[in-house]
């Protein structure tokens, strides 16, 4: 690999990542609301502040469709990227470089001064011209352990991505494990204020397990379970 190469793809990468397609949504369907912080409320009426500025703050407040559009855009901006530059050196790994950092960019945009989304869109955009095998096979487990067996929002929703780490261990290369880290690395860090509070409420018994699979369905602020107002 040319180190060379790589860092500039990796930014190429970085400022496509960059790209806000939630202020670009919320700008046109809701531009007086301020999306950078949004008050959720979840099963059995527990509220957390979600920080993000992404799919889930717009869906919040929007409802599903709105959403379901930011993060295709969010998806697409880090799978075109990573699918192009795969093709141009299918024998190389510059196209997990640039998959890493489209999230990156996303998650600290710096002409938005760092605040941007959680990574879970551009995650799967990516993953999806990375392997997109992995995306059934891990989320459908990641979904069925967390609803199951934990019966847990947070985990029934983010569990498959870090699955990806074992999947990739199991019949991937030693870049695409270091890939997989990365990735969940970059969700972990940018999420940290969320799961924070999101642990402390469960911890206190303020959060009500999921309990179906249609509750589960709708269990995602982002679905429509918990508009926010614009008001925190």
């Amino acid at each position: 690999m040319n180190i060379g190469l790589a860092v500039l793809l990796g930014a190429a990468g970085y400022f496509v990542g960059a790209v806000s397609f939630a202020r670009i949504v919320a700008g046109r369907v809701i531009p007086d609301e301020d999306i950078s912080s949004t008050t959720m409320e979840l099963i059995g009426g527990a509220t957390i502040e979600y920080r993000g500025v992404s799919a889930t703050a717009v869906g919040a407040r929007t409802g599903p469709k709105w959403g379901i559009v930011v993060g295709l855009g969010d998806m697409l901006k880090a799978f075109a990227p990573v699918l192009v530059v795969r093709l141009l050196w299918p024998d190389d790994s510059y196209h997990l470089v640039v998959a890493v950092m489209a999230i990156v960019g996303h998650n600290w945009p710096i002409h938005y001064r760092w605040h941007g989304g959680r990574g879970q869109s551009p995650l799967y955009g990516g993953l999806a011209a990375v392997d997109w095998v992995a995306i059934p096979v891990t989320t459908l487990v990641g979904m069925f352990v967390g609803l199951v067996v934990l019966r847990d929002m947070f985990f029934a929703y983010t569990l498959g991505q870090f699955l990806l780490i074992p999947w990739f261990l199991w019949q991937g290369t030693t870049a695409e494990v270091i890939y997989a880290v990365a990735i969940n690395a970059a969700f972990v860090i940018a999420t940290i204020p969320e799961m924070r509070e999101y642990f402390q409420k469960r911890k206190a018994g303020e959060l009500k397990q999921v309990s179906s699979w249609r509750e589960f369905r709708t269990s995602h602020p982002a679905m429509g379970s918990g508009r926010d107002t614009g008001e925190t």
